[in-house]
């Protein structure tokens, strides 16, 4: 018995599979020849394979091991600040690297059998004693990177791979830059002044807002160091700029207009809510000591002029922060009217009233050394925790959402955690991020999926209770039982902690901080498929909140004011109701969704519309923005219903036409340089994309098969190259990255750890993701996924395509999508995708019934040279084609049933093959007359042959007689199957005749 096995150990970047499974077959070989009766006259050669092989898996273990943990040190000794820090462990590394290099490597290339390698080279002490070494090390590397992140806890957030990075370029705090928006809620770039030292004296957010910073911040040194610096620096600085604002605002509150022009989003948001409850509370105690409810209703008056006059500059041409800080505002002035409005209602005259003390209410209070804004909701008491959160949009407060927010500040202050639950498009996550933002701090979201384990879940913990962060858990339940367990106990030793007011805490083993601020929050979608169900002892810890029905109708209001349009109620429920009866009356599709992210959708599209198109009314407004993001999506049968509905909201009112000339121009020129058919339906799916593609960041292509979907997207990109080289700047070029996620596994689609190396492996998505967000030119990027779209690889990425427009990976990386990054779906039917993904997209249905197959016949016909042909092949059309195609459909049965279009192809594919073939074209080319009979017969052939031939037995009998019927002139014996044109005669000829004489069928 002889094992020829040859270990391919060089290069050693994955493990061989090809030894691991000789090794496993030939183990099962020996103990089946062990089991045998015949074996004692081999017995000690038999023993000899035995150790000889075990020898070899020992050996193959051995080496795999130190090669992952080999590969993984590696990496981080190269890092200037890791030698420094760990010049002991960096020469142990470089005498382990000498005698795996020199001494095993070598040695292995010399000869790479693998029975000598095991047997003779007695590498297996030298590979075990380098295991110590390496485990040794390796324990140092990670109390070593504990150490860092013990300085600056939110290192826990990101991969050690990036870690690894960031300690690098430890001297280059520049290049930091690209990873401070994976560490702060905000903060994409510190504005830099090179000196002697390297200074950062101000903070720039993603919406591009910048502040100062309170004092100067040097970039010298350890990075954790002055990250950390720049966290304490960061709060220093909100608090001076709220406190500021806050003054400023006193001094102009007549003058709100002016006064919210000179201070940061953030601290106009909460000032003006400290401003409010200030008032609120004066007239509380005014009307409880007159006992009367008209300071109430004063307040009341005020806050509707407070309102107006923000609303009048939300009209007006303000550039995008100030947009944003004026919409900010607004929503919260909203939601102060309208608790106002409930208190005078139910004649709430006491602070101490349950309808005063369910509100979160803010305050400004001084203490002995210190000022501070406090956050109270019912018996509960928070400190505003002043992270920069930049000029980011904020919820609509519902009366669903003050609900869940008395849920939420209830379960922090009993050291729970918080538990929302309810249907995909309820605002579960927003609303947790947005309380979040009430608070001022950091709100990390995770998107759950099977591939967490308890690991990577530790990490995150840890770092809530060092950073005191808030961790927000969506899909919770998508996580694995066996690791929930695990999980619950992680969460439990925290929540004890900040139960018995600890600041330090022993957590998996280690003792580390605790800031009291952390909380942890999950989200869940129960009954949806793929989900488990939490263990007792881990429901215990949460609070739960259910979100099942939105205030659609208060929601819309809020948004629609907010946007500068007026009479929003009447508006709202206008929107209310067209998405309530089109779902009602529409069809059942599973691409549709009329659901409260729809609904969000439509309203900021509208608010961007009326920006755009001033001369126009509300109603015009509101009836275009509702069309142009419904339409896209309807059938053919559904759409004159849904104009009907309509009609019905907006009598009178016809709809305002938008200009597109620039991109029709572009797509019509495209179309003629692909030799496209120029038709209404291609031009309108291509406008439909451009502009969902605009009000949404994904977008899904849905048609069946040849319904123009691959054409419609690249048209897109084909005209808005073309208007970019013409020099019109609000269109940019387009970039595609093709991807088929059911080609790949998940691991290979998002990435996963190599269990021989140890290291991470990056995905395509991620790798490509990695590559567009880091690229900032204006260039337009689509990521393209072509394939059936189900939840076994898309649910991954639900925080990728919601607002929160976050990729997260199993290593703990989290790629934050840029603003010219579009994710593009193509497939034919959203059946195995659960509204989850379907609310969370633009759709653009293709629909097959209004193209067909006519535009491609045009486009074929139009290749022909000769206009006699042309004539001759469209006669041909009329005559057979469509008469074939109805009575197939009607009359026979498919054995395999072919799409209508792809019988088509086949048929102008099998015509121009014969006709090239029997030299026909090369007479037509010589000026010779071909008869129309000739073309006949050879059409008639290529539709016997196309679409007549997937029909079963039964229909091919049917089919003849179609064919005899309709052209005369087959022979009568067999069926029209079996004949053949005979170019020289112009007749019908059998089969027969085309084979040799004498020829025999060969049965074998």
């Amino acid at each position: 018995m002889v094992l020829t096995v040859l270990l391919a150990f060089c290069p050693m970047h994955r493990a061989p599979d090809e030894v691991i499974q000789y090794v496993e077959e030939h183990t099962a070989q020996i103990s089946t020849i062990k089991g045998t009766r015949h074996v004692k006259p081999f017995q000690n050669e038999v023993d000899y394979w035995e150790k000889s092989i075990a020898q070899i898996s020992e050996l193959c273990d051995g080496l795999f091991n130190v090669q992952r943990q080999w590969l993984y040190m590696e990496g981080i000794f190269t890092s200037d600040d890791v030698q420094r820090q760990l010049s002991r462990e960096t020469t142990e590394f470089k005498y382990i690297n000498m005698i795996w290099q020199d001494e095993i490597i070598a040695k292995i290339r010399e000869n790479s059998n693998a029975l000598y390698v095991a047997t003779k080279l007695n590498l297996f002490d030298k590979i075990q004693s380098l295991l110590k070494y390496l485990e040794n090390i390796q324990k140092k590397m990670e109390d070593y990177l504990e150490t860092k992140r013990a300085i600056f806890p939110r290192f826990y957030f990101i991969s050690n791979e990036e870690l690894v990075e960031i300690l690098s370029l430890s001297r280059q705090p520049d290049l930091i830059q690209i990873h401070l928006k994976k560490l702060f809620d905000n903060i994409k770039y510190l504005r830099l002044v090179i000196k002697k030292t390297i200074l950062a004296n101000g903070i720039q957010s993603n919406e591009d807002e910048q502040i100062n910073l309170i004092s100067t911040l040097s970039l010298e040194g350890n990075v954790e160091n002055w990250l950390k610096d720049l966290e304490i620096k960061m709060q220093i600085t909100v608090r001076e700029y709220l406190k500021n604002s806050l003054s400023a605002l006193k001094l102009q509150l007549k003058k709100r207009d002016k006064w919210i022009k000179d201070w940061p989003s953030q601290c106009c948001v909460t000032a003006s809510e400290i401003e409010w409850t200030s008032a609120t509370t004066k007239a509380l105690l005014t009307c409880q000591a007159d006992g009367s409810l008209k300071p109430l209703k004063k307040l009341f008056r005020t806050q509707i002029k407070i309102l107006d006059r923000y609303s009048n500059m939300s009209r007006l041409s303000l550039d995008k922060i100030l947009r944003l800080r004026v919409i900010g505002v607004i929503t919260k002035e909203v939601h102060g009217r309208d608790i106002i409005e409930r208190l005078i209602k139910t004649q709430t005259m006491d602070i101490q009233s349950f309808e005063w003390q369910m509100q979160l209410r803010f305050y400004w209070e001084r203490h002995e050394h210190n000022e501070d804004c406090i956050i109270r909701q019912t018996i509960t008491r928070f400190t505003y925790n002043y992270e920069y959160l930049g000029c980011t949009s904020r919820l609509v407060i519902s009366p669903l959402t003050d609900r869940c927010y008395i849920t939420l500040t209830t379960a922090l202050h009993l050291f729970r955690g918080g538990s929302s639950n309810g249907p995909a498009g309820t605002g579960k996550t927003e609303t947790i991020k947005d309380l979040g933002k009430n608070f001022a701090i950091y709100v990390v979201v995770q998107n759950c999926s099977e591939s967490l384990d308890y690991k990577s879940m530790g990490k995150m913990f840890s770092g809530f209770a060092q950073s005191g962060t808030w961790g927000c858990f969506d899909e919770f339940n998508r996580i694995n039982v066996e690791v929930l367990s695990v999980v619950a106990q992680q969460i439990h030793s925290i929540l004890t902690a900040l139960s018995l007011k600890q600041k330090r805490f022993v957590f998996e083993g280690k003792e580390i901080s605790l800031l009291p601020q952390v909380g942890i929050f999950i989200t869940m979608n129960p009954g949806y498929a793929g989900r488990t169900e939490l263990p007792d002892n881990l429901k215990s810890m949460f609070r739960p909140v259910s979100m099942i029905v939105p205030d659609s109708i208060y929601i819309a209001e809020n948004f629609l004011f907010s946007e500068g349009f007026q009479n929003t109620r009447n508006l709202a429920r206008k929107v209310y109701t067209l998405y309530q009866l089109s779902t009602q009356q529409l069809s059942k599709q599973d691409h549709y969704d009329f659901g409260l992210r729809s609904l969000t959708a439509v309203l900021r599209y509208a608010g961007e519309k009326k920006r755009i198109n001033l001369k126009m009314t509300d109603n015009e407004v509101l009836l275009l923005s509702m069309l142009d993001m419904n339409a896209p999506k309807m059938t053919a049968q559904d759409l004159p219903l849904f104009k009907n509905i309509l009609e019905d909201l907006f009598p009178g009112i016809d709809i305002p036409k938008i200009d597109y000339s620039k991109l029709i121009e572009a797509i019509e020129y495209e179309m003629n340089v692909h030799h496209l058919q120029i038709t209404p339906t291609s031009i309108e799916k291509v406008i439909q994309l451009y502009e969902t593609h605009h009000s949404r960041h994904s977008v899904m292509l849905v048609g069946k098969t040849l319904s123009g979907k691959t054409t419609t997207w690249k048209l897109f990109k084909y005209a808005l190259i073309t208007l970019n080289k013409q020099g019109f700047s609000e269109y940019n070029k387009v970039m595609e990255y093709l991807i088929n996620p059911k080609a790949v596994s998940l691991g290979e689609l998002y990435g996963q750890f190599n269990l021989a190396t140890n290291e991470w492996n990056d995905g395509i998505l991620s790798m490509i993701m990695r590559q567009v967000c880091a690229d900032e030119k204006p260039d337009e990027k689509l990521i393209l996924f072509d394939s059936p779209v189900d939840t076994s690889w898309i649910e991954s990425m639900n925080s990728l395509m919601d607002d929160n427009k976050l990729l997260t990976l199993a290593n703990g990386e989290r790629i934050s999508m840029s603003s010219q990054v579009t994710l593009l779906f193509e497939t034919e039917d959203l059946s195995t995708a659960s509204p989850a993904t379907v609310s969370r997209a633009g759709i653009v249905y293709c629909d097959y019934e209004k193209l067909r197959w006519k535009p491609y016949l045009d486009s074929w016909l139009k290749q022909k040279t000769s206009q006699d042909l042309q004539t001759e092949i469209f006669n041909c059309v009329t005559k057979y084609l469509e008469p074939v195609m109805k009575y197939k459909h009607m009359h026979c049965k498919e054995l395999v049933p072919i799409h209508e279009l792809n019988g088509i192809v086949s048929l102008t594919k099998l015509f121009d093959t014969f006709w090239y073939l029997n030299e026909i074209q090369t007479q037509l080319n010589e000026n010779e007359t071909i008869s129309g009979r000739l073309i006949e017969m050879w059409f008639v052939f290529c539709l016997i042959w196309s679409i007549a031939a997937s029909v079963n037995d039964e229909g091919r009998k049917k089919i003849d007689i179609f064919f005899r019927e309709t052209e005369g002139t087959f022979p009568n014996k067999d069926t029209v199957f079996e004949f053949y044109v005979d170019t020289n005669n112009q007749t019908w000829i059998h089969w027969e005749e085309q084979l040799k004489e004498g020829w025999i069928y060969n049965s074998e």
